[in-house]
């Protein structure tokens, strides 16, 4: 076997790291924000506004949105489930769609 003259080990000795896992909060979400995916209320909260720190501070920065249409609520997604949840959000049969299109009836009276 020819000696190695590179400084450097072989492949066969290196041995990949473990990727370091993300650290979950103690409310469940590892991203530490929140997003809001309804539709937009004017004077009120917008779609796409984020929220730092835990639930319970997304859910106090739109408590003046929350108590007009409740259904906010539910449209407060952590960032963990925001890929998935902005898909389900524009595809009937499922709860934020049908919560979406709720707000979004509720705006327009």
């Amino acid at each position: 076997m020819p000696k190695n003259t590179t400084g450097t080990a072989p492949a066969s000795a290196e041995k990949a790291a473990p990727a370091p896992k993300a650290e979950k909060k103690p409310d469940g979400c590892a991203a530490g924000f929140y997003c809001y995916i309804g539709p937009n209320l004017t004077g009120l909260i917008q779609n796409g506004a984020i929220f730092r720190g835990t639930r319970t501070d997304a859910l106090k920065a739109a408590a003046t949105a929350i108590e007009k249409y409740p259904l906010v609520k539910t449209l407060l997604v952590s960032g963990d489930e925001l890929p998935e949840a902005r898909l389900k959000v524009k595809r009937p049969g499922n709860a934020l769609y049908a919560n979406y299109a709720k707000v979004a009836a509720a705006k327009r009276q």
